[in-house]
């Protein structure tokens, strides 16, 4: 999945502009204008590499994205970088000076374990053929949170089945920063017994259903978004449950809550997001 973005992003194209006025909380505005750049990407690209028993394997992969250049009329390397994060799961890619690097170098540019992937006009579906989509959309935006959704499907040659996942990066507009979990949640015990309520909520399992490790405690997510009034606690394939249920998507709503607990649950920076 990771090999193909370096290339993709060659290929931004498109530039294309929005103005919108916004306010964020209170009377203060973010700015008078909100100025929104952002590059259509839309590349397929396959490789090959000989693998260490000299068989010939390929890959097919195509990547998509409504990619942020500026926002609110100024760069956004915050927002691009947590979408890097995102999109390759890889600290290698986690900074945007080694980013800009793959981009100018791009015959530099050799995959995780240094077998070095060659470009093919065509691939062969021979039993070896390795596919990876990414798919990078701006879901939603507020006068206060830009909420992206990055779709990723990946199947390895010789494997069952493949991978999906659904990954989100929620954007302050007002901090230009991207919201990280720790940052909103003050208490994770309440948070696991309050995710649980959600997910049976919305899925109607309970603990037996769910993969739960030995000391009874759901694992916190790794994924999460903002979007209205609810946080939207998201496990990946595999991680909680099996294949066949898929992903979990649990949105937690004020209701579920009292009052006092909103307040144990959240910071006081993760209660001003919440709507």
């Amino acid at each position: 999945m990771n090999k193909n973005l370096i290339f993709a992003l060659l290929a931004m194209t498109t530039l294309w502009s929005c103005s919108n006025s916004t306010q964020a909380s209170g009377d203060k505005p973010v700015t008078d204008s909100t100025l929104c750049q952002f590059n259509n990407i839309d590349m397929d690209k396959q490789f090959s590499y000989i693998d260490d028993d000299g068989d010939t394997l390929y890959f097919d992969n195509s990547f998509s994205a409504f990619w942020p250049q500026m926002i609110n009329g100024k760069p956004c390397p915050n927002l691009q970088q947590a979408l890097f994060r995102a999109m390759t799961d890889s600290a290698e890619l986690n900074q945007l000076d080694k980013v800009t690097d793959f981009l100018l170098n791009p015959g530099n540019y050799t995959d995780y374990d240094v077998k070095k992937f060659t470009p093919v006009t065509e691939v062969k579906d021979n039993g070896k053929l390795s596919t990876s989509e990414v798919d990078v959309i701006m879901q939603s935006m507020t006068d206060r949170l830009l909420l992206y959704h990055l779709g990723t499907y990946s199947y390895m040659a010789g494997g069952a089945h493949g991978i999906y996942a659904n990954n989100y990066v929620t954007y302050d507009l007002k901090t230009e920063k991207a919201v990280s979990l720790d940052e909103i949640i003050a208490d994770t015990t309440l948070l696991r017994e309050v995710t649980f309520k959600a997910i049976k909520q919305a899925y109607d399992y309970d603990k037996d259903d769910l993969f739960i490790p030995d000391n009874g405690l759901l694992p916190l997510p790794r994924d999460f978004y903002i979007e209205g009034s609810a946080l939207h606690v998201v496990y990946q394939v595999y991680e909680i449950a099996s294949y066949a249920q898929g992903a979990i998507d649990a949105p937690i709503y004020p209701h579920m809550l009292k009052p006092e607990e909103m307040k144990r649950l959240y910071t006081p920076y993760g209660l001003e997001l919440i709507e």
